[in-house]
This record gives C-alpha cells, structure tokens and sequence, in this order.
C-alpha cells in the first residue's frame, strides 16, 4: 500500500499540547480547508517535535477490520503522544445514513478522546453556531466508527513501519 504522508515540525502555537486547544485549532483548520472545497480526511500523527500529516482516503476505502487495524498501526509507531482524524464525514446512526458534518476526533494512548462535529450544508458551510464537543473526560460514550487505535495496537502489537519511494518508484538512494 502506498500512503501520502507529509511531516513536518510540531509548531506549539499552531499545534499546542493542551487537549482542548488542540482540538479547537483542528477544528479551525478544517472550517478553514472547508471555504475552499472539500477537504481528503487527514490522520495526523503527533510526536513532540513532529507532526505526520495522512491522506486517510486510500485507508477509509478499505474494509473497516483493515482500515482500523492501519491505523492502528499508525498509531502504534514508538513516541505517538496523539492522532487525530480530521474530515468531512457522512455520521451515521444505526443502519441509516445521516448528514454530512465536519469532523475532528482526537485520541491519546490512554484511551482519552476529544471530539467536535458540526453539520455541514450541501455548499460545505458549517451550519450552527459552534461545533458540538465532547470528551471522555467528561462522561460521553465514544463515537463508534472511530477511535480505538492505540488499544488495538498493543493488543495486536501493531506498528507502522513506512519507507519512502520515489516518484518513480524505486526505492530512495541517499548519498
């Protein structure tokens, strides 16, 4: 499988620590991706001084048991202190298809999440005031359909081990 990964340094004022700051500048950056079109879901890896962007469209694409279990792995990469996933999203209740929302979805390897969704129009705007928000700090039972990673990856011990490849396809030569 190939994957799209950019990285980059972990900036502390655009990706800061805290739990909560953290999520509402996600959310700001995909209301902000939103005004320009709809945006690939992303899986961002963070490490203390690095952050992995993910093109998480080629991973949703997969059967569920597989595309959890990638990111699993992901997840799963020695020095991860969270991921988040961070999309425009069909929600789904039960069986029935719901309605198109803006997504993020933070997870640590406690098994702590931070999440915020709000409704998106068939224009891309987010319709309400503000993003709903909830924590399992706070009580609220996990979204299903995400999360999970990281106690999938010790369970299975599962890490992602990635090698770049060139445009062409070979293997990187470095001097």
């Amino acid at each position: 499988m190939r994957l799209r990964v950019r990285s980059g340094e972990r900036a502390a004022d655009r990706f800061p620590t805290n739990e909560d700051a953290l999520g509402q500048a996600l959310f700001s950056m995909l209301a902000k991706a939103l005004e320009m079109g709809l945006p690939r879901p992303a899986f961002l890896v963070f490490r203390p001084d690095q952050i992995d962007e993910i093109d998480a469209l080629p991973i949703m694409r997969m059967p569920v048991r597989h595309g959890h279990r990638m990111l699993s792995a992901i997840a799963g990469q020695p020095g991860v202190e969270c991921v988040a996933l961070v999309a425009a999203l069909t929600l789904r209740t039960g069986e029935r298809t719901g309605a198109r929302a803006g997504v993020v979805f933070i997870e640590w390897p406690d098994n702590r999440w931070w999440t915020a969704w709000q409704p998106l129009s068939d224009e891309r705007v987010l319709l309400g005031g503000e993003p709903a928000v909830r924590l399992a700090a706070e009580g609220w039972p996990k979204p299903g359909g995400v999360g999970g990673w990281f106690a999938t990856a010790r369970r299975l011990t599962l890490r992602l081990r990635m090698s770049p490849v060139q445009a062409d396809g070979s293997e990187p030569v470095i001097h």
